[in-house]
């Protein structure tokens, strides 16, 4: 007698491969792993020792790239990382890049101003306009990631939606960001 072994169908239909679990392969399944990696790089990276002079070299670098008028500024400049993260790909390398380059530029503030740099970069993490930041990163990462699947199991036009969704979430995150980021400036600096 013979037994028919039933094949494991993931989300899209076909033999699951076993490797991971079909829900990873959606950003939302994605989303809470992109955002511990890209934060836990954030503040790994913020640790790391620099020379003064190095430290001045990079503050006197974002202090120069970092002109922004209001919150519209902040917005499109957030906007335009988070669409490049959500490449296939290249946003996610790109994302761990991002967040270790905002580490190090936290580093070398906090060697300039001799804070302590994990601190600084948990407070900076923590405040509202951080969260939104790193939540809106981390589901375009995700979004990345997820395009990548949809591209490997052939259901790119069903996750066309999934990026406009995303990219309409991760507007409105960094958005809300920018407004609080730049009332939260406005009122330190005034």
């Amino acid at each position: 007698m013979q037994t028919v072994e039933k094949p494991c169908l993931s989300h899209k239909g076909s033999q699951d491969s076993g490797v991971f679990p079909s829900f990873l392969h959606t950003k939302w399944g994605l989303f809470p792993i992109t955002v511990f990696l890209f934060s836990t790089v954030f503040l790994i990276s913020s640790t790391i020792p620099l020379e003064k002079s190095f430290a001045e070299e990079i503050y006197s670098s974002v202090s120069t790239s970092m002109g922004f008028t209001g919150p519209i500024d902040i917005f499109a400049h957030n906007l335009s990382i988070s669409i490049i993260m959500m490449i296939p790909i290249i946003g996610f390398g790109f994302s761990i890049v991002s967040s270790s380059t905002t580490g190090v530029a936290v580093s070398a503030i906090s060697t300039l101003k001799n804070l302590d740099s994990l601190s600084l970069a948990v407070r900076l993490l923590s405040t509202p306009s951080g969260i939104l930041e790193f939540l809106a990163y981390g589901l375009a990462s995700a979004q990345g990631l997820s395009g990548l699947f949809a591209v490997i199991e052939k259901r790119v036009s069903r996750e066309l939606k999934g990026y406009l969704t995303t990219l309409l979430i991760v507007g409105s995150l960094l958005l809300t960001s920018a407004f609080i980021e730049t009332m939260s400036l406005t009122q330190w600096l005034g």
